[in-house]
């Protein structure tokens, strides 16, 4: 195989490939976009970077449209690309960065005009524009790179780009998975359009976030915006199959060779029962891609979660609900990620029930019967690092601990209102605290501090 990329890849591509130019040190009156996003609340209040992952996303900048232009060859398993990120300036710039995790960049553009970049620590590709861009200003960043994506590993699984065992490749998974293909602003809360265009060999197909463009299978469109972790591609000899939801909505299924179309099924009568609790679906499309890979879990990606071959129907059900609880409303720091996984779990709970399964109450007594001191000893609010999703068994808990405490009418209520008022907003503990306590006008202090912010079991007048 190396052979053959050598033989196939020019010399001076690879020297392309590896070059990279220095940024000279930065003026005293220069403004430089921050390594890492800084989290503002809406009452000015700064909360500073996301504390897990305090280099990811950057500042000085909303990205308002990547537009991502491929070749790959599963083959070669090398990768080709020109990224265009389109986004407006919110402070001064005379540097800024965008996260990118390997890959080697050949060149870089602000505006049509080529700008000086480096790279520094594990994903900053570094960029300083002939120019300084004023505050309020759009612009265009063209970078185009090349080399053979890199996955990476977490206590979760493996995210990212990876080869799978069908001889294609994908790239998905939380909280890293973008910046292992394309450049990016690697933060939940800088959402944005997203078009692709791949090209790959006769008898491959690409799939992706969005609508496939009708004539170019290889264009798709996201155009409600996603967040980066959402995002999505997949190239393998894929089986397409396109169908429509009761509503109208339009779905397109791919299943890598050996899988199965038995879990695919299901999906209408899931959308229907979950828009029954949580108002619409929230997107353009609906489906799924399904890998033969025996995947650690199921990736929500939006509007077409990625399913591996153990994927069951909680699997489907939880990456349906994800839709509102996850990508419709989304986090603002991934310490905040066992909010959305806790009510998406809970709802494939109400599933199975509505199915014939256990009754919710008889779950949520079995569970406190389980719970020992380790169990109760994780934070919700603050899992560590690295297990951001490894406390959902006690946050199902807690949700319907709430249901019990404010009652039936308004606990449905806020499952279905608060990703609805959030549309395409982030949002965390804090906020969801509050509102809750407003719409149930009672006092739940005490209820989260046992609940979300304990570590010990909560008291018998909070079960």
């Amino acid at each position: 195989m190396a052979v053959r990329i050598r033989r196939t890849v020019t010399s001076a591509t690879l020297l392309l490939c590896g070059l990279s130019l220095c940024a000279p040190p930065a003026h005293a009156d220069d403004t430089i976009g921050t390594d890492g996003y800084v989290h503002v609340a809406p009452n000015g209040t700064v909360l500073g970077v996301d504390p897990y992952y305090p280099t990811d996303g950057n500042g000085g900048y909303d990205v308002a449209d990547y537009a991502v232009s491929l070749s790959y060859d599963p083959n070669l398993r090398f990768l080709t690309a020109r990224t265009v990120v389109t986004a407006t300036t919110t402070q001064r710039l005379s540097r800024f960065d965008l996260d990118l995790r390997g890959l080697s960049v050949t060149s870089v553009k602000v505006d049509g005009v080529p700008a000086k970049f480096s790279r520094a620590k594990e994903h900053e590709l570094v960029i300083t524009p002939a120019t300084a861009l004023a505050a309020g200003t759009s612009f265009k960043v063209e970078v185009v790179y090349c080399g053979r994506p890199v996955a990476e590993s977490t206590p979760r699984g493996v995210t990212g780009w990876r080869v799978s065992r069908t001889g294609g490749a994908f790239a998905a998974g939380a909280p890293h998975s973008a910046s292992t293909w394309f450049p990016v602003n690697d933060t939940t809360a800088d959402k944005a359009t997203f078009h692709l265009d791949a090209a790959v060999p006769p008898g491959w197909t690409v799939v992706s976030n969005g609508v496939r463009d009708k004539i170019h299978k290889g264009r798709w469109s996201e155009e409600t915006p996603i967040a980066p972790s959402a995002t999505v591609i997949g190239v393998d000899r894929f089986t397409v199959r396109e169908s429509a939801l009761p509503g109208g909505t339009p779905v397109l299924d791919a299943f890598a060779p050996g899988t199965s179309t038995a879990l695919a099924a299901s999906l209408p009568a899931v959308v229907e029962f979950l828009a029954g609790k949580l108002g619409p679906y929230p997107y353009s499309t609906a489906g799924g891609m399904y890998v033969a890979d025996r995947l650690a879990y199921t990736h929500p990606a939006q509007g077409r979660p990625v399913y591996g071959a153990s994927a069951d129907q909680a699997a489907l059900v939880r990456a349906v609900a994800a839709q509102w609880w996850g990508n419709k409303l989304a986090i603002k720091m991934w310490q905040d990620q066992p909010l959305v996984e806790s009510f998406a779990w809970y709802l494939v709970w109400l599933w199975e029930e509505s199915r014939g399964g256990l009754p919710v109450e008889q779950r949520y007594q079995e569970g406190l019967g389980r719970a020992d001191t380790a169990f109760w000893a994780r934070k919700l609010a603050d899992p560590g690092r690295g297990r951001e999703f490894a406390v959902t068994d006690k946050g199902v808990l807690m949700v319907h601990a709430l249901r019990k405490k404010i009652g039936d009418d308004k606990f449905f209520a806020v499952l279905r209102e608060f990703p609805e008022i959030n549309d395409n907003w982030n949002q965390g503990w804090h906020d969801w605290e509050l509102y809750t306590a407003a719409v149930a006008d009672l006092d739940l202090t005490a209820f989260y501090e046992a609940w979300v912010h304990g570590t010990t079991a909560p008291p018998a007048e909070h079960r």
